[in-house]
């Protein structure tokens, strides 16, 4: 039976298999690839820019020794910042050169409080298309309050990382109005999924490593997923007859064409 949702493949951190994270040849090569979506994190600088970057610093990922390998982004200005090399010629990218390098969708994850704010006003004067491409994600309903407290109004809405199924998140996710829960794959049960789909939730689950993950998101009826190899993970949906019925939309909307054995 098929399925009128369009299912989402979202390239972790642009394409992790292929460039340097969170950078703009990562998620060049993730729209190569073929994927639907972008997930980036941001955090801001001491002198107010939001930057794309995963960790409080770049000691995993610079690629050569810097002065700045231990201080924290928010303790950095963003031409300090950008002196660091992350490998390939890659700099850490602002949000809004991100903005201007993409066209997939962009799940944006909020890694400091303290851009949850400044995230929003930015956002709030992008473009139309922009706004509508961003849906924006946070571990933190602190830091998702005080965006929604600038803009409420984000096209996609806002997503709340539930890394226990068990805690009491239901509350958060309410009171928030999100319009996505993101959950760990490996420890989602279907009666949940039901449950979120009843109550208007979109469902995502992550990551995609291989064809064990592709039968638990047909098993649990997921909506959206991510992967570090994004290739790797389009060739596997694209291969499961079960997937393709389900969602026949999939790789025929503007994708990139797969080539090779699965």
């Amino acid at each position: 039976m098929t399925d009128s949702r369009r299912f989402i493949l979202c390239g972790h951190r642009g394409n992790m298999a292929d460039a340097p994270e969170n950078t703009l040849l990562g998620f060049a090569s993730a729209e190569r690839v073929g994927v639907d979506e972008i997930e980036l994190d941001v955090r801001i600088t001491r002198d107010g820019v939001l930057v794309v970057i995963h960790d409080r610093t770049v000691a995993r990922t610079a690629a050569t020794s810097t002065p700045h390998l231990l201080t924290p982004v928010e303790e950095l200005t963003y031409d300090e910042l950008r002196s660091v090399d992350l490998g390939s010629g890659e700099r850490v990218p602002t949000f809004e050169e991100t903005l201007n390098a993409t066209s997939a969708l962009l799940q944006v994850e909020i890694k400091a409080p303290g851009a949850a704010r400044a995230l929003a006003a930015f956002l709030k004067n992008r473009p139309e298309r922009d706004q509508a491409r961003c849906v924006v994600t946070s571990f933190e309903p602190l830091s998702l309050a005080d965006y929604t407290d600038v803009w409420a109004d984000t096209p996609r809405g806002t997503a709340l990382h539930v890394p226990d199924a068990d805690s009491n998140w239901r509350d958060d996710a309410k009171r928030l109005g999100v319009s996505t829960v993101l959950l760990p794959l490996s420890t989602l049960k279907r009666p949940l999924v039901d449950e979120l789909h009843d109550a208007g939730y979109i469902v995502a689950a992550s990551l995609i490593e291989g064809p064990g993950e592709i039968r638990r998101i047909l098993e649990l009826d997921i909506d959206m997923s991510a992967s570090n190899a994004p290739e790797h993970a389009r060739r596997l949906l694209l291969a499961n007859d079960e997937f393709t019925a389900k969602f026949p939309a999939f790789g025929s909307d503007n994708r990139a064409p797969v080539s090779g054995a699965a």
